[in-house]
């Protein structure tokens, strides 16, 4: 999957735009709700990396682009979703209850985000499209998770 550039830009910005305010977020959680926040921060972050070198007209660094792939795939999966057990919806947690009534589609997403991040590390040796190819894999794993089972920010 290759993404237009008015489209990649436009996760691009999301990706940022999630970083920043990722840190007010965080203000006041604890526990798992901290821990799987901290770690979704990790994969923003991860995601702003490659995507800023992406965004540029620069060459795309390979170890920077397996790191990012290898910090995607750490919290994805088993990991991810073993953050999230049932009841964990304390405040300031983004996440909804339909991961608890859905939790079939949330482990695919976790799974499928794994399986990106693999391609991701794997095209970091690749040429400029194939890391974004895989980025843009990477990208809709992420909007497709956020879209159905992370509040919608105003």
């Amino acid at each position: 999957m290759t993404l237009r550039p008015k489209a990649f830009a436009l996760v691009l910005a999301i990706g940022i735009a999630g970083v920043t305010t990722a840190v007010l977020a965080h203000q006041g959680a604890t526990g798992v709700v901290k821990e799987r926040m901290d770690g979704m921060g990790m994969l923003q972050e991860a995601v702003k990396q490659v995507g800023q070198m992406l965004r540029g007209n620069g060459a795309i660094d390979p170890e920077t682009t397996r790191r990012a792939g290898q910090a995607l795939q750490a919290h994805a999966g088993s990991q991810m979703t073993d953050l999230f057990p049932e009841g964990s919806l304390m405040p300031p947690s983004e996440a909804l209850d339909v991961i608890w009534t859905d939790w079939a589609e949330f482990e695919r997403l976790a799974a499928e985000l794994d399986r990106a991040a693999q391609g991701l590390s794997s095209a970091a040796a690749s040429n400029r499209a194939g890391v974004q190819a895989a980025f843009a894999d990477v990208a809709s794993t992420c909007k497709a998770c956020h879209e159905k089972f992370r509040e919608k920010k105003d």
